[in-house]
């Protein structure tokens, strides 16, 4: 009876002491896989439609802007303006020295009132025969010949009067009084900023997407946190030799940040093809073989890494368009990848940050 108390004694010991090393066994296995695995975030792929753009670089134009500059040669005998003043339009700026004009216009004045008299005298004279008709053509010529040269005289002086073709704003002064201004020489640049044109070129496929009124985004170093819609208002008939098109686009310019000349980033929008898959960007390993993205799969209970080539399309707000190589289905990881290799095992964080343990957001 003993015997066989200590008999199952000894048995249950055994079966006690394989039945922990067992259990030991298992959790050290558990404890060393969970500090192998790598912490990741991971994001869907989605299927969306991509938006497609044309890209460009522009340059913004004033629709009324001008270099003033002289016609005509003269000294500077009067100033009418200052740098950064506003204009109406005809409103002088400059008088060029037009004395000696101004004395023979005074002649020519003269000489038509003359000639006017004279024409009198001959109409009243011809129907009685006291005058021939040549002396009456004679007359009307010499009428005609003096109007012309005091129009051409009150030209001249108008030149030398110089004022804004348009309304605007003035740009810095570039002449002084008492200089001599030859023709050419620029006065002042105007502009008005009110209405704003942006030019630029895009490759010749892009022009069956184009048409009249198509919006066009644009985006300023000056306006960095700004996006400015324009539409397109004029599209070149004829391609330059580059094979490239000329398009312009109209926007509205009462923001005073905008100024002719400006660089000008343009997107233009083309349309939207059949929905695709797409991913974060920051999924994307570049390698020397190609584009690489690792993907979460669950193997026997546990989460591991697959590393993935795919080939990639267009990419737009943090996002890249894929064309091939995922499915909707897959988990990619957009961070942490840098530690990754194939079968990896994976922990995954709640948030897209390695810094963070304990983020409370959803995972993906």
């Amino acid at each position: 009876m003993k015997t066989s108390l200590a008999l199952v004694a000894t048995m249950l010991s055994a079966a006690l002491l394989a039945t922990w090393s067992l259990w030991s066994a298992q959790a050290e296995e558990a404890q060393v896989q969970t500090m192998l695995k790598v912490k990741v975030a991971l994001s869907k792929v989605e299927f969306q439609h991509v938006p497609r753009y044309y890209d460009s670089i522009g340059t913004l134009e004033a629709v009324s802007q001008v270099r003033v500059s002289a016609e005509v040669p003269g000294r500077v005998s009067a100033l009418h303006f200052d740098s950064g003043q506003r204009v109406e339009a005809g409103q002088p700026l400059i008088s060029l020295n037009d004395e000696p004009q101004r004395a023979q216009r005074r002649r020519l004045e003269a000489v038509l009132r003359n000639a006017e008299q004279r024409l009198q005298r001959m109409s009243k004279l011809a129907p009685s025969g006291a005058a021939s008709q040549e002396q009456f053509d004679q007359a009307r010529a010499d009428r005609d010949a003096a109007r012309g040269e005091l129009a051409q005289v009150n030209a001249l002086i108008a030149q030398k009067n110089i004022r804004a073709p348009f309304s605007g704003e003035l740009g810095i002064r570039q002449v002084h009084l008492g200089q001599y201004l030859n023709p050419g020489d620029v006065i002042a640049n105007l502009s008005d900023s009110r209405r704003l044109r942006v030019n630029f070129s895009l490759d010749e496929r892009a022009r069956s997407e184009l048409d009249w009124g198509q919006p066009v985004e644009l985006r300023f170093h000056a306006r960095p946190d700004q996006r400015f819609e324009a539409r397109i208002n004029a599209i070149d008939p004829i391609l330059d030799d580059a094979r490239m098109i000329h398009v312009q686009a109209s926007l509205d310019g009462r923001d005073r940040h905008l100024a002719a000349g400006m660089f000008a980033e343009v997107r233009v929008r083309r349309p939207d093809r059949a929905k695709t898959l797409s991913i974060t960007q920051t999924a994307i390993l570049a390698t020397a073989y190609g584009d690489m993205v690792f993907i979460a799969r669950e193997e026997d209970g546990v989460l591991r890494a697959k590393r993935v080539a795919v080939r990639t399309g267009d990419v737009w707000d943090g996002r890249v368009e894929v064309l091939e190589g995922l499915q909707i289905s897959d988990r990619v990881v957009v961070s942490g990848q840098n530690r990754l290799s194939d079968e990896t095992p994976l922990q995954v964080l709640p948030r897209n940050s390695l810094d963070d343990d304990d983020g409370q957001g959803p995972q993906p």
